[in-house]
């Protein structure tokens, strides 16, 4: 449909009057130098704007509004059950992605009422009632910006609240939506890598680290590019030994029942050799001062969100003390590594660790 415009113009003579209708002097015009009546709080903020408006290269307010970023927010909730391990819903739109309970902001809602209300639509149970004395204090475990990208067109910020523990009882009474999710389950953060994209899981990996710190964090997405969540490191001795850990035999952790090298997650800010040596200070009680990156490649089965380091010892053997995990650390020569039960990238860096020691390593396959 075309649109006629029409214009209309009028000749007044030079020095003709003109009045305004009473609907224009109800608006109380004034000269442009002069502010009509108003309160001072009215009258502080009128000058404020129109000084600022008047500077050099302030644009109208309209026309600013329209430069700024307006990105979408969400709220969610990390929830746990009575073994540690993490909840998960797997997306009816998108099967191979898994969410935690929770959802976009809505107008007039905070983060944190959008994932109560959220999270009661997608699960069928109020977690402000199934776990009031953690739910109320709204504790904060993360805030993810993400830039916009080929997932989200536009900026996305994400509010992760603990939503405390839940029980087998509890769980019995979980009802998805089946519009939302087809399915939920409580998985380690090791075996969630096997269900998720490796950006996926190391955010998911970041939301621990902050929960388990019990500080908040900001996240950014993507992260920088030396971003690390684990580490895995080699301690050596001058006589050519290697410190082992035998892992405790049982499900939902890596290489269980194998004899590896120190590792562990990274805690709050911690830098690689921080993690390091807080690690191999809780599983093997002793103390690492001289740390560097192993050089060489990374093997496949070895994670991009692992750094691999190198430390050297000098202490007695008699100095370890097994910590709270595994079933016994102990100084292995090198020729003797592959005698234990080890991971299959240990014939990887075994020759990278001889390297570094200048020690033979025995057989190598």
């Amino acid at each position: 449909m075309r649109v006629r415009q029409f214009v209309f113009t009028a000749v007044v003579p030079d020095g003709a009057p003109v009045v305004l209708s009473p609907d224009h002097d109800d608006h109380q015009w004034a000269p442009a130098d002069r502010l009509p009546p108003t309160s001072d709080g009215q009258r502080t903020v009128i000058e404020w704007l129109t000084g600022r408006l008047d500077l050099p290269g302030w644009r109208p307010v309209g026309g600013y509004l329209t430069t700024i970023a307006r990105p979408t927010s969400h709220g969610c909730f990390l929830v746990t059950d009575p073994q540690g391990r993490t909840l998960g819903m797997r997306s009816t739109i998108d099967p191979g992605v898994w969410n935690f309970p929770g959802g976009n902001v809505e107008h007039g809602e905070t983060p944190f009422t959008a994932a109560l209300r959220e999270a009661e639509q997608e699960l069928g149970i109020d977690l402000a009632a199934e776990n009031p004395e953690v739910v109320a204090r709204r504790r904060l475990v993360a805030v993810i910006h993400e830039q916009a990208g080929t997932e989200y067109p536009v900026p996305v910020c994400g509010y992760v609240f603990d939503g405390g523990v839940l029980t087998a009882e509890q769980q019995a009474r979980i009802r998805l939506d089946p519009a939302e999710h087809t399915e939920w389950r409580f998985e380690t953060a090791h075996d969630w890598h096997a269900h998720m994209n490796p950006a996926r899981y190391q955010r998911l990996l970041q939301i621990l680290r902050a929960h388990r710190s019990g500080r908040a964090l900001y996240l950014e997405r993507p992260g920088p590019a030396d971003d690390f969540e684990g580490i895995t490191v080699f301690v050596t001795d001058p006589a050519g030994r290697l410190l082992m850990h035998h892992r405790d035999d049982k499900s939902g952790i890596a290489w269980p029942g194998h004899w590896t090298p120190i590792g562990g997650w990274r805690e709050g800010d911690e830098t690689p050799q921080e993690t390091a040596a807080r690690e191999v200070r809780e599983e093997a009680g002793i103390t690492i001062t001289r740390m560097r990156l192993l050089a060489g490649p990374r093997h496949d089965l070895v994670s991009p969100l692992i750094r691999v380091l190198h430390a050297v010892w000098d202490g007695p053997e008699s100095d370890l003390r097994l910590g709270g995990e595994g079933l016994a650390v102990r100084m292995v020569p090198l020729a003797k590594v592959f005698d234990l039960k080890v991971p299959p990238h240990m014939h990887h860096y075994l020759p990278l660790l001889t390297a570094a020691t200048d020690r033979p390593t025995g057989r190598t396959s």
